[in-house]
């Protein structure tokens, strides 16, 4: 399965929240969860402002996204975010974050999205550090962010409690400054 993967523009900023908000609704339903919310709970991200994708990666908050379209580029069914920190001190580095629908995940979109934003994060000259969190029991993205060369730099025990489960997070890192 060979989607197609484009920046994320204004234009479909409405289809990519079906998306997201789809995807949220995955998390702890069958397998396992992969969001700090419990299903169902209003608590948490709440949609994309736009606004943010206009800024230069010299302002404090500004964000990049990469999505992937279904075979008949109707819908949005995956995406990659890049977001700078929130204080100029930390412009240096950059945290992702990445999900993909239940019927399009084990396909390789997962690594595809990751090589979009290693290559971007490559490319700019102000970002040296590319960080991503990772729960503790997610190890097929574990196990993708070692291959992509990322390192386990710590770990939050029991960060997160969902429904009775302690869910350790986990950080990684990849220096992108070469």
């Amino acid at each position: 399965m060979h989607l197609p993967i484009r920046p994320l523009t204004r234009q479909h900023v409405r289809l990519f929240d079906d998306h997201f908000f789809r995807h949220k609704a995955e998390s702890g339903r069958g397998d396992y969860h992969f969001m700090p919310f419990a299903p169902g709970d209003a608590e948490g991200p709440r949609g994309l402002d736009a606004r943010l994708l206009a800024l230069p990666l010299d302002a404090p908050g500004w964000q990049r996204w990469w999505v992937a379209w279904s075979a008949d580029e109707r819908s949005i069914v995956g995406h990659l975010n890049l977001k700078g920190d929130h204080l100029k001190t930390g412009l240096h580095r950059c945290e992702l974050g990445v999900g993909i629908e239940r019927a399009y995940r084990a396909h390789g979109l997962g690594k595809r999205l990751m090589e979009q934003a290693i290559d971007f994060c490559r490319a700019a000259p102000s970002l040296v550090w590319l960080d991503l969190r990772v729960f503790g029991h997610n190890t097929n993205a574990r196990g993708l962010y070692t291959t992509l060369g990322f390192v386990e730099v710590g770990v939050l025990a029991d960060r997160f409690r969902i429904g009775g489960e302690q869910i350790d997070d986990v950080i990684m890192t990849l220096d992108v400054g070469d």
